[in-house]
């Protein structure tokens, strides 16, 4: 088959989450001989070409540039890109589409007059433009399916124009109209995890099961790291926090928690990047006596030697996760994972591991109370770590197998 890959970027220009799955869906489906091709939205602004071409990984990317006036909004249209994507994508079998965030809201519709389209949902941007319904407006919840006024307190003074209250509800309507359409005019719609489909179903007013689940599996191979001493309560217990440190990850939720206990039983170790500017001084603040250690951004070939040297994860994430590469990560190296119960993150962890309450440090610090005290507890999660976990080649496959 010929299969178009659409994302709003891709690697070298950036590698996220999104990116770094789709990287890893191109490679195995050209390996299982298909023709595979990259089509990619770009941070960097027109710089007098159309199209601009690479080869990442042997496969050929199309970047589109948008100009200074393709800017971003609660809704817009973007017809020269559309029509660039359709250009690009001309004998594709199938088009695949990660993310339309820059290419406006009717790029989907547009396709599937020319191609047979798949949508993968990576997260819930088709329901909301922060893309995962966590509001920084603290106590402010996201509405129900058709209800935009909690939508606009959250943008409230975001919005550069001074746009009028009457006209951002418009705006906000025009946009769930269009998206709830581009999602029906995909002949395939996908979810990383059974969690995110069923709440996809429910926020777009889907048929149960319409939603197909396939899960990311690991985009990069890794062996389990080997310690000379796995933790028995002679030493602190090494905590790595891993990704962006943002109030919506439960960063500051795991400092409160792990700063109630004694400082000398714990350290933290937090690898990644400050998202929110000013945030580290308030991880600081809360920290008190906790013995908190950071390591710059890493790239994915870094990722054993990060988890090596630590003795479990925490991903205390306030946000409805869509899947959690790293969680798939650490059990692949062998880290027990302890996860919040939002989002998909739960699915996977099994015995290896603890799901404990979003937004709750309370509850953490008495869970890493009983570990520390008992620690058999954790030789128990070391033991029942899987001896494998899903690959990205098996996401492929079972991808093929959806198209045909």
């Amino acid at each position: 088959m010929k299969i178009a890959l659409v994302t709003s970027n891709y690697p070298p220009h950036f590698e996220g989450g999104t990116e770094r799955v789709v990287r890893a869906q191109a490679r195995e489906l050209s390996a299982l001989g298909h023709e595979v091709s990259i089509i990619a939205g770009t941070e960097f602004l027109h710089r007098g070409e159309d199209v601009e071409r690479e080869e990442v990984d042997g496969l050929p990317v199309h970047f589109l540039p948008r100009r200074e006036s393709e800017y971003y909004d609660i809704y817009y249209t973007r017809p020269r890109l559309v029509e660039l994507v359709l250009q690009e994508a001309t004998g594709a079998d199938w088009v695949h589409v990660h993310h339309w965030f820059g290419f406006g809201f009717e790029l989907v519709r547009s396709l599937a007059n020319h191609h047979r389209v798949a949508i993968t949902a990576h997260d819930l941007f088709a329901t909301c433009p922060r893309f995962f319904r966590a509001s920084p407006v603290e106590g402010l919840r996201c509405p129900e399916r058709g209800n935009v006024e909690a939508c606009l307190e959250c943008v409230a003074g975001e919005i550069p124009d001074g746009r009028s209250e009457a006209l951002l509800r418009a705006d906000f309507m025009q946009r769930s109209i269009a998206l709830d359409a581009e999602c029906r005019a995909a002949e395939v719609l996908i979810a990383p995890s059974a969690s995110h489909a069923l709440r996809f179903e429910e926020l777009l007013g889907l048929a149960p099961h319409s939603v197909e689940v396939v899960g990311h599996g690991l985009c990069d191979e890794l062996v389990r790291c080997s310690r000379l001493s796995p933790w028995d309560g002679s030493r602190p217990l090494v905590v790595l926090h891993p990704g962006h440190r943002t109030r919506a990850k439960g960063t500051l939720d795991l400092v409160r928690a792990l700063a109630a206990l004694r400082p000398t039983q714990v350290e933290l170790v937090l690898a990644g990047s400050e998202v929110e500017p000013g945030f580290d001084a308030e991880l600081d603040r809360a920290a008190g006596e906790l013995s908190i250690r950071r390591v710059p951004t890493y790239l994915p070939e870094e990722l054993p030697a990060v988890f090596a040297s630590a003795d479990l994860v925490a991903l205390p994430s306030r946000a409805e996760e869509s899947y959690g590469l790293v969680l798939d990560e650490a059990l692949a190296v062998g880290l027990p994972v302890w996860c919040s119960d939002r989002g998909a993150l739960s699915e996977r962890v099994g015995s290896a591991g603890r799901v404990l309450p979003a937004e709750n440090p309370s509850a953490w610090t008495v869970a890493f109370e009983e570990l520390l005290g008992d620690p058999a507890q954790y030789a128990r999660e070391l033991a029942a770590l899987p001896e494998t976990m899903p690959t990205a080649k098996q996401a492929a496959l079972r991808l093929v197998a959806l198209f045909q």
